[in-house]
């Protein structure tokens, strides 16, 4: 049975797994595919922006490049990103590729003129008087800046910054140095001179600008290691190029783990090239951005998952004590059936030998074994009914008072036989104690507390009712010896036994008690037993009544 038990509960545990597996996979399936759908859309943008332009000269194509790169700086951290212009008839070498760089503005002359129109309003008219620019600069090494640093360049006239030694052509500030003041720390940085600026058209940087308005810092985003591997695959997918492989153009491979997309724009029949690559981790990503629903969900799992190993476990129980309860059941059966058999058949096999006069006896004797018998089993089946399920109530207001004096009234036999003091007694809280229950089940269950009272007491019983607000509490109490408080729980399973009766007979069953619980939680009533050195007292709690008004 336990190995059921456990392959049940294997099995539910798995199921569990597997529909949580299922549903984590969809939603992350669906997130990834939100970020995979992303980068499809940020591989449009080269081809878009750079348009039908088919020819130009290596520095044309930088500038188109680094207008590209300037866009796709604001990409973010996640995504690796690698770019270049390449001279294919010069064995495939890179003449130009992105990295992090500053963009240099000069916003021109502005005059401006308030006039006053009609209405007493002002309007102003603004006229350029000097054409605006802007400038791109490069560095020897990799550039990284803080964030204090970038808010400082956004401003460049409030703060110390020189150029000097640095030369201009129509895309680049080139050579020289760059030398910033950010809070106490001063920074001079190398100006790369690209192999791509055109050297014909260069000027003093001094000559070119009037005065330095602003500084854009433009980071090609992703950090270091996903920056690198963009850039060896994007050696690797150049060289297929190269060799035929791939064609030019866009080309999106979507992952789990990883997504790559890559752009190849050929110019001047081929012999230049201007490569695009991007790489992300979207699984990565989603796990991280979505961390707390995956923390949340992997609780709730394992929350489901001791549920069932509990219900399992307590199913598993209940059967086991269920199987415990059967065994027990059919040992005591078989024990109470045993006396009445051995004493009925004992008085069979003397019956022949028996005179005439003692024969009213014997077949006295042997119709209450009988009876005996047949009460047992008459009890066993409405135990059985009852656990079962099987029986129906049929509920009607019951007046526990008039139940209690019909039943006193057919046990008033052993009552006065035993001379016993029996009182019915009410708080006179209520006119009426009437509850909404099944009257014969109501009569098994007050019967059995009458008879097992008059078996046990001494010389009274004292049956009370009480009202507890939208409850009758009905208790019936003996003054016969009291029950051991180790047995207190055990009076009301099947078969129980605490000893001999008054009159010295040991003919109780235990099967009573099991059968009143029974009906009582069929009716959502609660009950109990409290007994002392002396007396026992037996309990039920149910709703009361009510009329509607």
């Amino acid at each position: 049975m336990k190995k059921n038990y456990l392959g049940f509960g294997l099995v539910y545990c798995v199921l569990a797994l597997v529909i949580f597996s299922v549903l984590m996979s969809f939603y992350t399936k669906k997130k990834i595919d939100v970020i995979n759908n992303g980068m499809s859309s940020i591989a449009l943008f080269p081809e878009t922006m750079i348009g039908d332009i088919k020819s130009g000269n290596p520095a044309t194509l930088s500038h188109n490049a680094i207008n590209t790169w300037k866009f796709l700086s604001n990409v973010g951290e996640d995504v690796g990103f690698y770019s270049s212009v390449v001279d294919t008839e010069n064995n495939g070498r890179v003449l130009f590729e992105s990295q992090d760089f500053l963009q240099i503005w000069y916003y021109g002359e502005i005059e401006t003129e308030v006039i006053e129109n009609s209405d007493e309003r002002y309007e102003a008219k603004t006229t350029q008087l000097a054409p605006g620019d802007s400038r791109f600069m490069f560095f020897e090494e990799p550039l990284s800046l803080s964030k204090d640093e970038i808010s400082d360049l956004r401003f460049p006239n409030g703060n110390d910054i020189r150029i000097t030694g640095a030369k201009c052509d129509d895309t680049f500030v080139y050579g020289g140095t760059f030398t910033f003041t950010s809070g106490e720390k001063v920074r001079t940085l190398n100006i790369a001179s690209p192999e791509v600026v055109n050297e014909e058209k260069s000027v003093p940087y001094e000559e070119w600008i009037v005065r330095l308005d602003d500084i854009d810092y433009c980071s090609l985003g992703g950090n270091s290691a996903i920056n690198k591997k963009a850039h060896k695959l994007s050696d690797a997918y150049v060289n297929k190029h190269l060799n035929g492989e791939v064609p030019a153009g866009r080309n999106v491979r979507e992952g789990i783990f990883t997504t790559t997309s890559s752009v190849i724009l050929v110019f001047e029949k081929g012999h230049y090239l201007i490569t695009y690559y991007f790489v992300i981790h979207p699984l990565k990503m989603v796990i991280r951005d979505n961390l707390w629903v995956y923390i949340l969900s992997v609780l709730a799992l394992v929350i489901v998952e001791a549920l069932i190993i509990y219900a399992v476990r307590k199913l598993y129980l209940n059967q086991k004590r269920f199987e415990l309860r059967s065994e027990k059941l059919t040992k005591g059966i078989a024990y109470d059936l045993q006396g009445p058999l051995s004493v009925t058949r004992d008085y069979l096999e003397k019956w022949e030998n028996v005179d005439e006069e003692k024969r009213p006896e014997y077949s006295e004797k042997i119709i209450s074994e009988v009876d005996h018998m047949s009460s047992l089993v008459t009890r066993l089946l409405e135990l059985s009914k009852i656990h079962g399920g099987s029986v129906k109530l049929n509920r009607e207001d019951v007046d526990l008072v008039l139940l209690t004096k019909n039943i006193k009234k057919r046990n008033m036999e052993s009552i006065l036989k035993k001379d016993i003091d029996m009182v019915i007694e009410t708080d006179g809280r209520a006119e009426t104690y009437t509850v909404n229950a099944d009257l014969e089940m109501m009569y098994i269950v007050i019967n059995n507390f009458m008879t097992n009272a008059i078996k046990y007491c001494e010389h009274k019983i004292t049956i009370s009712l009480k009202k507890y607000g939208n409850g009758i509490e009905y208790s019936i109490t003996n003054d016969g010896a009291g029950i051991d408080k180790a047995d207190l729980e055990k009076v009301w399973d099947a078969l129980y036994n605490s000893g001999k009766d008054k009159s010295g007979n040991d003919e109780n069953s235990g099967v009573g008690l099991s059968v009143v619980r029974s009906i009582l939680d069929a009716h959502n009533a609660k009950c109990g037993c409290f007994s002392g050195f002396k007396g026992t007292r037996f309990w039920f709690l149910m709703d009361a009544y009510e009329e509607e008004k």
